[in-house]
């Protein structure tokens, strides 16, 4: 288990919670099969197992680890569409008159009634876990939509819960920009290959640029004309990959070998220990970068 992004959310100061009662507040709004009707279910599940219900929060030192899993109804469109084309196709056969707008839209959700206790269903899982040294929260999400909906089902299971996200900073942006104006990173921070160049206005133009670890004049002139870095892939301490966005969310995550082979694979004897190890080391390994990460921008008070 390594997540593979980092959507950030700051947490109260003063934000504790004691794991044994947070796995029991999380089991009592745990994940509900869909039912016939649905079209999707979200809850809490343990991040061992779907078979696991006891333990649905893992704590290691200072980090606690969770999970939300949402289970949605695979209805594909063409599926609906062919099935109401037939169905205006007979209704025309036999009256001579094509159903009007309303009448299609009626139908459509006649077959979507009919369709969906036989639909197939998928489960999807989002990870999560707070860092008390830093008083975060991290969602395994690269966008912030998703997060955003973990955050509300925390809110709905804990009654009340406080989490501000990062957004978008110009201030951030130009940081990043002098960085590669200058050449180089600040904090540990080396520069990856890729890179994107945007205008923060009305416009939003975009430049991609991969495989590019050095300012080209092209860049230079683009930045010139008033274009910004709002992503860039940097390297810390040879030891994580990554892609720095500047509404602060960390994306494409890589934790590099220098880290992986601290596991001592051989002393771990199940799916469950591996889990364990994995979380620990990668949310110590993390914790050092949101260190460097908030020495060079720095948390709002």
């Amino acid at each position: 288990m390594w997540f593979k992004n980092a959507r950030i959310f700051q947490l109260p100061d003063d934000f504790s919670i004691d794991s044994d009662n947070f796995s029991e507040q999380l089991s009592h709004d745990a994940l509900k099969p869909c039912g016939s009707q649905d079209t999707a279910s979200q809850g809490w599940i343990s991040p061992f197992s779907l078979a696991n219900d006891e333990l649905y929060c893992l704590q290691s030192g200072n980090a606690q680890l969770f999970t939300m899993a949402i289970e949605e109804k695979i209805l594909p469109a063409a599926v609906v569409n062919q099935q109401l084309q037939e169905k205006v196709s007979q209704i025309k056969a036999e009256s001579g008159n094509k159903p009007g707008r309303k009448q299609q839209s009626d139908m459509k959700q006649e077959i979507l009634f009919e369709l969906l206790p036989q639909a197939f269903t998928k489960l999807k899982k989002m990870g999560a876990y707070f860092d008390n040294t830093h008083k975060l929260m991290i969602v395994d999400s690269a966008s912030q939509n998703p997060a955003e909906n973990l955050v509300s089902q925390l809110r709905q299971t804990l009654g009340s819960f406080k989490a501000t996200a990062f957004g978008e900073s110009s201030a951030m942006a130009t940081v990043l920009t002098k960085w590669i104006t200058d050449g180089h990173a600040e904090g540990g921070l080396e520069f990856g290959s890729s890179l994107v160049l945007e205008t923060l206005d009305e416009a939003q133009s975009v430049i991609r640029a991969k495989n590019v670890n050095y300012l080209t004049d092209e860049m230079q002139r683009h930045i010139d004309n008033g274009y910004l870095v709002t992503q860039i892939g940097l390297i810390f301490n040879d030891r994580i990959e990554f892609t720095l966005t500047y509404d602060f969310a960390i994306k494409s995550i890589k934790f590099t070998d220098v880290v992986q082979d601290q596991l001592e694979y051989e002393s771990i004897e199940s799916e469950e220990q591996l889990l364990d190890s994995r979380f620990t080391l990668m949310s110590l390994e993390l914790s050092e970068l949101y260190s460097a990460l908030f020495h060079i921008f720095p948390k709002s008070e």
